[in-house]
């Protein structure tokens, strides 16, 4: 119940930050979307080892983001990702809530900050986290490492795929821990 309101908490944090630096705008960076929410399903697997490459090790994944670009290449953003994952050492659900923060670098703007064409966007993101495994009834800290390709589909649009990692210490097994995912989903931009 605790992590539930320590959500919605980060969550108004975050969003309600305005820009408090001094600059020229124009009309048209008046009315680029800055802020965003995101909604995306794909599958995970407890750990990276060529004996976790069975099927029995996926399970499904569900991540809810929502945050704000502060400048054309540099955003941040809070998720909530879940909700359980299998692993190879038993057949049960072993369920959890990850919280995290980021940052996010969209490497195209970086790389050519006058691009015309900004139907594509290749984004790095990474940042703390607290993982909370109800399996172990444990709390823990770790980091969320990912790579996400967007491609506008409307005007405040865009789809998503996002390959990105939870790491670790005693995740799930007493030591260096990590559970990579990939997931689809659909960003809206307001």
């Amino acid at each position: 119940m605790k992590s539930k309101y320590l959500i919605i908490g980060l969550l108004l944090f975050f969003l309600s930050i305005s820009k408090t630096f001094a600059q020229l705008l124009t009309s048209s960076d008046r009315l680029k979307p800055t802020y965003f929410i995101s909604l995306s399903f794909g599958t995970q697997m407890s750990g990276i080892k060529d004996e976790d490459f069975v099927s029995s090790n996926y399970s499904p994944l569900v991540n809810v983001t929502a945050g704000k670009w502060y400048f054309d290449n540099l955003g941040f953003q809070v998720g909530l990702k879940g909700f359980y994952f299998y692993t190879i050492a038993d057949d049960e659900k072993h369920h959890y809530n990850y919280v995290y923060g980021e940052a996010i670098l969209n490497v195209n703007n970086t790389l050519n900050p006058e691009r015309k064409n900004r139907d594509w966007d290749l984004n790095i993101h990474a940042g703390p986290g607290f993982f909370y495994n109800h399996f172990y009834d444990k709390p823990n800290f770790c980091a969320n490492l990912g790579m996400q390709n967007n491609y506008k589909v409307a005007d405040k649009f865009k789809a998503s795929f996002d390959i990105a990692a939870i790491i670790g210490w005693d995740i799930y097994q007493g030591n260096t821990d990590i559970l990579p995912g990939m997931s689809l989903g659909l960003i809206y931009q307001f």
